[in-house]
């Protein structure tokens, strides 16, 4: 399917797999203080309104730009760029967190090294479901959002060391001794590999999002037993290190770190280092023999970058000063809070925070909650099948007695009207979505 972007964000189904029949709309970005220059309306995109839009979209910004800041070459509001961390939800350019990054210029790391620029290299070694953070900036003239780095790192890759089936969607896995949870919102490589396939030894490479327990929460799982790998990696915390026999554990992991040079250690090795490790697997003794060991991607943001980060929380201090995967989050009385569950914040909460950097930290003008297999589609009803089931283009939809309605009510369900429905799919394939929260949208 083709990428479609006017100055805002495309939806697509968000932390879920994705197919050239999803539901697509257009999402403006939202503005974050009365000051802001971005549009809060929010627009529909169909193949017969696509050039009106544009022309719209392209006055709309030159209108809204008058009374606020103004977005610069330098990319964001007065200059500040915009930067996204969170699953890949669509190729082409690439979309990350409902934003479509322009990537026909931009550098791409995987594991640390650049690979290359521009679209093709993106094609060729990214895949929907992968975590990434992308830097970027908005373009001279307010009409995309242009890429300048995309970083990938997977979280591990090595052989399945044990299979346990926890219900009909959900297992767990362990790969070169790291936990990972596989269920509907992972993502599979290639076509013919998928939940069922999975089996002991095969060698695999795995991304998603990590939670307080250190658990991988899989979004993307590639078989590459056949592709002739040359060295394991893994992704994670120096734990136990101990400088007399060279060796440290990540999660339950051993590496052995005896043949790298001191010299080529990563400057303060200590524990809790967040690093990338590349080796070997002993047969004998089930320790990863390294090959190489540096520090893993850092965030690369300048102070007054927007940044939008998915993840759990994985460390917590406070309602007010927590961390979202690796990166330490600020919010205040302000913050505005969407679908907050009971509990609030706290440790093992997956929730998408969205704010500027100072000094390296996110302080978040919003938040909103979600749970751990959580999906959201939006678009048009097409179909009414009874009072408790219906179709979001061919994305069937069912309500429970817990559903929430936002803007409307169960009666106000009809053709055309505009949804945008946050769910748990029931089957590894998606074909029902158990709604959790209903919102009638703006046509």
């Amino acid at each position: 399917m083709k990428s479609l972007f006017l100055a805002g964000q495309i939806l697509l189904r968000r932390d879920c797999k994705f197919n050239d029949k999803s539901t697509v709309v257009l999402l403006p970005f939202r503005p974050k203080d009365e000051n802001s220059s971005r549009l809060f309306c929010r627009w529909s995109l169909t193949p017969k309104c696509l050039l009106v839009l544009a022309l719209l979209g392209c006055l709309l910004l030159t209108s809204c730009n008058s009374g606020g800041g103004s977005m610069s070459a330098g990319g964001g509001i007065d200059g500040t760029g915009i930067m996204s961390s969170g699953v890949v939800s669509a190729i082409g350019s690439i979309i990350v967190n409902g934003t479509e990054f322009d990537t026909s210029e931009a550098a791409i790391f995987i594991n640390g090294e650049e690979i290359g620029v521009g679209d093709d290299v993106v094609r060729d070694n990214l895949d929907i479901g992968k975590v990434v953070t992308v830097e970027g900036r908005i373009s001279a003239d307010g009409s995309s959002v242009i890429a300048d780095r995309v970083m990938y790192t997977n979280n591990v890759a090595g052989p399945v060391e044990s299979i346990s089936s926890m219900d009909a969607t959900t297992k767990e896995i362990v790969v070169l001794g790291q936990t990972v949870i596989v269920n509907v919102i992972t993502n599979f490589e290639p076509d013919m590999y998928g939940f069922d396939s999975i089996a002991m030894d095969d060698v695999v490479e795995v991304s998603g999002y990590v939670d307080d327990n250190r658990i991988i929460r899989a979004t993307f799982i590639a078989d590459i037993t056949n592709t002739n790998i040359l060295e394991l990696e893994v992704t994670g915390f120096v734990e136990n290190l101990d400088t007399d026999s060279e060796t440290f554990k990540i999660n339950d992991l051993t590496v052995d770190y005896s043949s790298i040079n001191p010299s080529d250690l990563p400057e303060d090795f200590r524990n809790d280092l967040f690093i990338e490790v590349g080796g070997v697997l002993d047969d004998t003794s089930g320790e990863l023999i390294a090959t190489a060991i540096e520090l893993a991607d850092e965030l690369g943001g300048e102070d007054g970058d927007e940044f939008e980060i998915m993840g759990f929380v994985t460390d917590f201090v406070s309602a007010f000063e927590f961390t979202t995967g690796n990166q330490e989050v600020i919010a205040d009385a302000d913050t505005v809070l969407i679908d907050e569950p009971p509990g609030g914040i706290q440790p093992g909460v997956k929730l998408e925070a969205e704010g500027s950097l100072e000094g390296g930290i996110l302080f978040a003008w919003e938040i909103e909650f979600w749970k751990p297999d959580q999906i959201e589609v939006e678009g048009l009803v097409t179909n009414i099948v009874s009072a408790s089931e219906f179709n979001i283009g061919i994305q069937k939809v069912q309500i429970i007695q817990d559903t929430i309605f936002e803007g409307g009510d169960r009666d106000d369900l009809a053709l055309g009207v505009r949804l945008e429905v946050k769910g748990v799919p029931v089957y590894m394939n998606h074909s029902t979505l158990i709604a959790d929260k209903v919102s009638f949208e703006p046509n």
